[in-house]
């Protein structure tokens, strides 16, 4: 039976055309990242979520035919076949793809293997949508489940031919979703042979390690990847085997990581998740927070030389995370008093977990009452969607972190815009958005038109200081 969020039952024929409706366009948002796919379960999910209808029937016996009209769609519309970034929690496309609508502007010879065609319909996707696209063009890329059962059967484990190319074609990134076996093969790539290693880390420099985190539940660490794949956290589990490690360790500087994917059914396998640098401001003796800094790597030659470009990511929310942080009462105290005379610098403390969360409280509390506890922006007053922003990021000034001249507060969304670069605000008071970073993104285009061009309310006191507008733009923010 299917029902709509009331109980009321609907016909299926009508259920299917809502359905189908919200596929097509969640497969479009999918075909604008280079490489990705959804898995059926989570299309379905969605397509429930968004129309508010749901069915009491197995995913297997509806999602095909949801799948058959989206289809239709896109050859009606003369699109790629969407479809193929819909594939099993394997990473096989199934059986009944190669009978699905498709609508495919290239004259191309067809792969007898369904996961190989599809891989190709799927570079049409990206070739047509795709925000990140690489030079090029892209290539055709089965599924990282798929590739490894390609490779097993072909042998290509033990000859190591397509590791040889990658080394031979000089880098690896995280959109290639290539997927590695296991962690010698990870090795090769920096010119060491290590049979049958199996720790955590691999050594490369003084600075520099590889890094195989498990990105699943287990018995020994919590790591957990963000929705935008830019931070780990890392949590030992309580009474596990290595409970106390960050009592005793210290941080890790740089580590290429390639995180160790479960897949049932299919093979486990290790993913490029690009060069992270561990977080000090976010990290303790409970916890590591490590900041993506550097999406690939560059090889050179096959003596296991790399290298990779260390990009200074914009602190996307770190003011929001710091309001959230904990926090220490005596250091709250310590820099009240520092703070009432006029004393606005915090120094980063080794072995003191909650400085940063301690100074964005004095900090957030001096500038929203500055602000009446409201956005100098929209307006909006409802406090769970504020916060105290930092003009210099509290990173690159140590002086003035708790200067309230050098703070606004802005709604959750403004900040994040701030702070991402689509939007500055002028040393003249006035916002301006940085129309050449928005994308094709109506809805973001709309919102963004509401804060352009709009003089920010003044303060009580401590406006913010023009210099420090003027420097944060100079600084690349």
């Amino acid at each position: 039976m299917d029902y709509r969020f009331d109980g009321t039952e609907i016909a299926r024929s009508e259920s299917l055309e809502l359905w189908a409706s919200v596929a097509y366009e969640a497969l479009k948002g999918i075909a604008h990242s280079y490489n990705s796919t959804i898995g059926y379960k989570e299309l379905a999910i969605e397509v429930q979520d968004v129309t508010g209808v749901r069915t009491n029937q197995l995913i297997m016996n509806w999602i095909g035919l949801v799948l058959e009209i989206a289809a239709q769609r896109a050859v009606d519309a003369e699109e790629p076949p969407l479809t193929s970034l819909c594939v099993h929690t394997d990473g096989t496309i199934g059986d009944g793809y190669e009978g699905a609508p498709k609508f495919v502007p290239v004259t191309t010879p067809v792969p007898a293997d369904p996961d190989q065609l599809a891989a190709e319909h799927r570079l049409l996707c990206y070739q047509r949508y795709a925000r990140d696209l690489p030079a090029g063009g892209g290539q055709a890329t089965l599924t990282p489940q798929v590739a490894i059962q390609r490779r097993k059967e072909s042998k290509s484990d033990t000859d190591l031919v397509w590791l040889e190319d990658l080394i031979a074609r000089g880098s690896l990134s995280i959109k290639d979703h290539i997927p590695f076996n296991t962690h010698v093969q990870v090795a090769q790539l920096f010119g060491q042979n290590l049979k049958g290693h199996q720790r955590a880390t691999i050594r490369l420099d003084d600075f520099t390690e590889v890094w195989f985190p498990k990105m699943y539940k287990n018995n020994d660490w919590e790591n957990s990847l963000s929705e935008d794949g830019e931070t780990i956290t890392m949590i030992p589990v309580p009474d596990g085997a290595y409970a106390d490690v960050m009592e005793s360790k210290h941080l890790r500087e740089y580590v290429l990581t390639f995180g160790h994917m479960k897949s049932r059914p299919g093979p486990n396998y290790y993913a490029f998740l690009g060069v992270f640098k561990g977080e000090p401001e976010f990290s303790d003796n409970t916890k590591w927070v490590h900041r993506r800094v550097a999406d690939t790597i560059h090889f050179d030659g096959s003596d296991g030389g790399f290298s990779f470009e260390s990009t200074i990511l914009r602190r996307v929310q770190d003011d929001q995370i710091a309001e959230a942080a904990g926090s220490d009462p005596k250091l709250i105290t310590a820099i009240q008093k520092d703070f009432d005379l006029g004393v606005f610098r915090v120094e980063d403390q080794t072995g003191t977990t909650k400085i940063r969360g301690s100074a964005q409280r004095v900090f957030s509390k001096a500038v929203k009452a500055n602000y009446g506890g409201e956005c100098a922006v929209t307006g909006i007053s409802t406090r769970e969607f504020l916060v105290a922003s930092h003009i210099v990021p509290w990173s690159d000034d140590e002086n003035i972190r708790t200067d309230p001249s050098n703070g606004i507060c802005l709604s959750t969304f403004v900040d994040r815009a701030f702070d991402a670069g689509f939007f500055e605000i002028r040393p003249n008071g006035r916002t301006s958005v940085r129309w050449d970073k928005v994308k094709n993104d109506p809805i973001l285009k709309a919102e963004l038109r509401k804060i352009d061009d709009v003089e920010i309310a003044k303060p009580a006191v401590s406006a913010p200081d023009p210099a420090k507008l003027a420097r944060r733009i100079e600084l690349g923010y």
